[in-house]
């Protein structure tokens, strides 16, 4: 007030035409600075968006999306953040597992800002807080599963890991809504452990499929051996069935006609001795062609007849007669 009017009593000192200059540029400048007041007040937030605003170095209030003023050189915008789902990536690091296995890991943070104001005074840097506490989580889980797990169990190494970070992010006013393990990566000598090992398996799996094959093969060999055999079998038991009803009804022919050429008072017992010479006729029969088979053998250098030519001779007689009665 002192400088302002003493700078109203120089102008009323001045001549009349100075005097009307000088007041007109200082409105002129008084109305620039409100103009250029007035433009720094205004705060414009987008959708999706907050702020924080302190006055005097302590917090006074959030602005949310839209036009909003604060007071030049009292209050000022803390921090500007979105608090829509961001992602943060965790680097690779190092893990070693329950039986001893180095690997590298790495996975994909996904969050959201709940509370602006807790995630800007309550922790220093929140992305780095989150970063650094989803790293010891991770390597935490992988040392308490082996290779094969961390591999199988993905999915429950996702959920633990959410769970845990929930837990301490909340006071930070951290939302954590997914934690994605993206890749596990063992060390050079494990992967190559590891396809040694599947190679392995591969050709064991291949023995084993190779040997059912086999042993299939075999099994439906020896059973197409013993359907034929069966089948053999009853052929030739058909064979001789048939064999032997010829026979019986050779033998019944050539009885008949003996018996019809008997005379009548040996009728009584003449079936019976019918029988017989049939059956003794048969039998000389084929000992005549055995011996004419033995005969006509290229090897053949001497026959020696039985004893019994004369009973082979009757018997081709008695052939001839059973021929002429039948």
């Amino acid at each position: 007030m002192h400088t302002s009017a003493t700078l109203f009593s120089l102008v009323a000192l001045l001549p009349l035409g100075a005097a009307s200059g000088v007041a007109w540029e200082l409105s002129a400048g008084a109305a620039a600075a409100a103009v250029m007041l007035a433009v720094s007040s205004v705060r414009i937030i987008s959708t999706g968006e907050e702020a924080l605003v302190e006055r005097l170095g302590r917090f006074e209030r959030r602005l949310h999306p839209g036009l909003s003023f604060v007071i030049p050189g009292i209050e000022r915008v803390s921090i500007y953040a979105s608090i829509r789902e961001q992602v943060l990536d965790v680097p690779p690091q190092p893990c070693i597992t329950s039986d001893n296995a180095p690997l590298s890991a790495d996975a994909v943070v996904f969050f959201r800002i709940k509370d602006l104001a807790r995630a800007r005074y309550a922790v220093d840097d929140f992305r780095a807080c989150v970063t650094n506490l989803v790293l010891t989580q991770l390597r935490s889980e992988i040392g308490q599963l082996t290779l094969d797990q961390t591999f199988a169990a993905r999915e429950r190494l996702n959920q633990k890991l959410l769970e845990e970070a929930n837990a301490v992010a909340a006071g930070w006013g951290i939302d954590v809504t997914r934690i994605e393990v993206r890749d596990i990566h063992p060390s050079p000598e494990i992967v190559s452990s590891m396809e040694m090992q599947m190679a392995a398996e591969r050709k064991k799996r291949a023995a084993i499929l190779q040997s059912e094959g086999e042993k299939a093969a075999l099994i439906n060999a020896a059973e197409g051996r013993r359907e034929a055999t069966v089948l053999g079998a009853r052929g030739e038991q058909e064979r001789l069935q048939m064999e032997a009803r010829g026979l019986a009804d050779s033998l019944d022919r050539i009885a008949a006609s003996l018996e019809g050429g008997a005379s009548g008072g040996a009728a009584a017992d003449g079936g019976a001795a019918a029988r017989r010479d049939a059956a003794r006729l048969l039998l000389h029969r084929q000992h005549v062609a055995a011996l004419a088979s033995v005969a006509g053998s290229s090897n053949a250098k001497v026959l020696l007849f039985p004893t019994h030519a004369k009973q082979l001779a009757n018997a081709a007689v008695l052939g001839d007669a059973v021929a002429g009665n039948a």
